[in-house]
């Protein structure tokens, strides 16, 4: 063997070895990984809100029966189990314990800024409110396929009644926290977690990926057969609409545009009877239509001529090989896929 003199002593020269890269130093499989966790873990974070309703509507149960309120026989307006201020008021605080939280915690482990990810950027006064009509109109649009799909349900037998349908209120503190809850609350929680943050992080692989992905989980996180057409839609508008604008106050417009919408009939039910409540129901939804008609069209027109309606462009994202299996094939969303399947079927047999 040849040897050759340093300033330390003779040393036996060594043979030239080329030596290969480790496997996981391939930018291609190293962004695979990177998506895989990042799914799964948004994936945990929406079944995390599962065992935290859970626990949350327990430990609420407990203070309202040792402050006297018997839950064992209750009497009067009760939605779930609770009397119905109750109800609303701890929806209203399990919003941000069950959706908020978990979140949350997915940006701390993550070291992510809550400036990066929820974005809140100019959009112009009448672009942002014919986007916001744009989007409620296609949402509107797809409640037509889930009353058809809660047609055929019931018409085997089955729960066809969408969500909004078990609540009633008989008092006006009833009818101010049911606002509260499904109106002011739910946009603002349900919108920091699903477009704030998921949306957001897998803006990295691509916005149609984000879109697509996220509009998923969101439309999942209902656990529910009848209301998916609504809600899996509704989740891409508002994705499109955050990715596009990158304004979060868009897609919280359209989620409160929404949400009043479907309790809008309730609340006129109980301050002007049956009758009103169905006239109010059948003038809200063509109101919408035409409205959301016109929004579009005038949108067309800004696009056509010149006037831009987004300022961001599209963003591909990084490329990663088998996108579509890196996005389905990882633990957290095959137990969610699981979770949300055995939750609906649970539902389709609910009282």
């Amino acid at each position: 063997m040849n040897r050759y003199q340093s300033p330390y002593g003779v040393y036996p020269q060594q043979p030239y070895v080329s030596v290969q890269p480790p496997q996981w130093a391939d930018p291609m499989k190293l962004e695979q990984k990177e998506l895989r966790r990042a799914v799964s873990r948004l994936s945990f974070a929406a079944l995390a809100g599962l065992p935290l309703q859970y626990i949350f509507i327990h430990v609420a149960a407990i203070i309202l029966m040792v402050c006297g309120v018997n839950l064992l026989a209750p009497t009067g307006n009760t939605v779930g189990g609770l009397p119905a201020t109750a109800y609303y008021l701890v929806a209203s605080m399990m919003s941000y314990f069950s959706i908020v939280l978990p979140y949350a915690l997915f940006l701390a482990v993550g070291r992510r800024r809550l400036r990066d990810t929820v974005l809140v950027e100019k959009t112009g006064a009448l672009n942002g409110i014919l986007l916001v009509l744009a989007g409620v109109f296609v949402c509107m649009v797809m409640n037509i396929p889930a009353n058809l799909i809660s047609v055929l349900l019931e018409s085997l037998g089955l729960n066809g009644a969408a969500n909004t349908e078990s609540f009633t209120v008989t008092t006006l503190p009833e009818l101010l926290t049911m606002l509260l809850s499904v109106v002011l609350i739910a946009p603002v929680t349900e919108e920091f977690a699903y477009r704030g943050v998921a949306t957001a992080v897998m803006r990295r692989w691509g916005d149609w990926t984000a879109i697509l992905f996220s509009g998923l989980l969101f439309g999942m996180a209902h656990y529910s057969f009848q209301g998916l057409p609504v809600v899996l839609v509704g989740g891409f508008v508002m994705a499109f609409l955050y990715v596009r604008t990158r304004n979060i106050w868009i897609s919280i417009a359209v989620h409160f545009m929404n949400n009043l919408i479907a309790v809008l009939p309730i609340a006129v039910n109980y301050l002007f009877g049956a009758e009103a409540s169905t006239a109010v129901n059948v003038v809200s939804f063509y109101a919408v239509i035409l409205v959301g008609i016109a929004a579009l069209a005038i949108l067309c027109v800004l696009h056509a001529s010149g006037r831009p309606v987004f300022r961001t462009p599209v963003q591909r994202g990084l490329p990663v090989r088998n996108k579509a299996l890196q996005l389905v094939g990882n633990p957290g969303f095959i137990v969610y896929f699981i979770v949300f399947i055995a939750m609906s079927v649970v539902s389709l047999y609910a009282a």
